[in-house]
């Protein structure tokens, strides 16, 4: 009688890189995201004269606490890790660009 051998250190592994991978995913990609989503409002209320840089830091706090949250909620329920990480990448860069690139508007003549 034949017996099939399963390699469980195989499995494990890749269990385990799964499980570090939307770990890191969860909290040290939604902290960057998290990071330049509120350097990107306070910039933009900042600069487009909508709040004061008190109040743009307040609301930017707001927003950064929703961001994190939505951004690890997001990772877990993520399909793929793979997309998970490129949705991250790609958030990362947008707001980097709105927050560093992003001019003010036009002057008021």
């Amino acid at each position: 009688m034949a017996t099939a051998a399963r390699n469980l250190k195989a499995s494990d592994t890749s269990y385990t890189r799964l499980v570090v991978s939307r770990t890191a995913a969860a909290v040290l990609g939604g902290y960057v995201v998290t990071y330049w989503a509120g350097a990107a409002v306070a910039k933009t209320t900042i600069e487009w004269g909508l709040l004061s840089p008190v109040d743009a830091g307040m609301l930017s706090g707001l927003v950064q606490l929703v961001v994190y949250v939505a951004a690890i909620i997001w990772v877990c329920a993520a399909a793929s890790m793979k997309k998970a990480w490129w949705v991250l990448a790609v958030l990362t860069a947008l707001l980097v660009g709105i927050a560093v690139l992003l001019p003010g508007p036009p002057p008021a003549t």
